[in-house]
């Protein structure tokens, strides 16, 4: 069951809320009027959601032939060279 919280409370406990966001590792549904309107989250939960965003974006990209095989540090080194032109 996700965590809820009225959007009143956090106008009066917002730090109290931000640190169960980062205590709890889950969402917080942020309520007004018996409706949704939103979510808190911790930095730990936000960054394992962008990670996995990587994650999926790489083998998506991986499976679509998009990728490009580095075997050696001079590879490495003439790729970044192209990059930053």
């Amino acid at each position: 069951m996700l965590n809820t919280i009225s959007a009143r409370q956090i106008q009066r406990e917002y730090k109290r809320v931000l640190q169960l966001a980062n205590k709890s590792k889950e969402p917080i549904v942020v309520m007004a009027n018996n409706k949704p309107l939103g979510a808190i989250i911790g930095l730990d939960l936000l960054e394992k959601i962008q990670l996995e965003l990587v994650v999926k974006q790489a083998l998506k990209e991986s499976k679509s032939r998009k990728t490009k095989v580095i075997e050696t540090v001079q590879d490495l080194e003439k790729d970044l060279q192209e990059l930053e032109k």
